[in-house]
């Protein structure tokens, strides 16, 4: 039987800094590191190159991600949203039909999440964008890919703690890993 002890979050609390302590000295300061070996981009509902639609800058990440007041998360694109450019253009492939289709029922599109933080870690987009992070420090050259995948360790402690370390801000745990209401 497990016997819960009030000083017990305390040694967890302690042995997650020592780790930190000792994953930043094996951690480049130039993070996040671009992985050796991505993982495959997920299959998504609907084909979608971040590079056609970037290269005609036309849209920016904001157009189609977006922030919900007070909201930790970028959204992922509503139809709607995608539909404010494509309801001008003929269904000519298969996937402006499905789009079309989704449109006109009303079902949003079931975009498959590519970057996950742990549900330990408290995360909030609006803080780094308006520290001036871009979407390409975290996300990586987005703009060159046909597919989304995770390119970046952007959502690992080592990952985290490189970038703070480098651009000389916070690195105190509980200001990720408190839990927050």
């Amino acid at each position: 039987m497990f016997i819960r002890r009030p000083w017990t979050w305390l040694v967890c609390a302690a042995f997650v800094c020592l780790l930190s302590v000792v994953s930043r000295a094996q951690a480049p300061t130039d993070l996040p590191a671009v992985l050796a070996k991505p993982p495959a981009a997920p299959t998504q509902p609907l084909p979608y190159s971040h590079r056609q639609h970037l290269e005609l800058g036309l849209v920016e990440c904001v157009d189609c991600h977006v922030q919900p007041d007070a909201g930790p998360m970028m959204t992922f694109p509503a139809t709607d949203t995608c539909m404010s450019c494509h309801a001008t253009q003929p269904a000519t492939t298969a996937a402006l039909k499905q789009l079309a289709g989704l449109a006109a029922s009303g079902t949003p599109i079931p975009w498959v999440r590519v970057y996950r933080m742990p549900s330990y870690v408290y995360w909030s987009h609006a803080s780094h964008l308006e520290a001036g992070v871009t979407c390409g420090n975290c996300h990586g050259a987005v703009a060159e890919n046909e597919a989304m995948r995770q390119e970046t360790n952007v959502t690992t402690m080592t990952g985290c703690l490189a970038c703070h370390e480098a651009r000389q801000v916070y690195t105190d745990c509980a200001d990720c890993h408190e839990p927050r209401q």
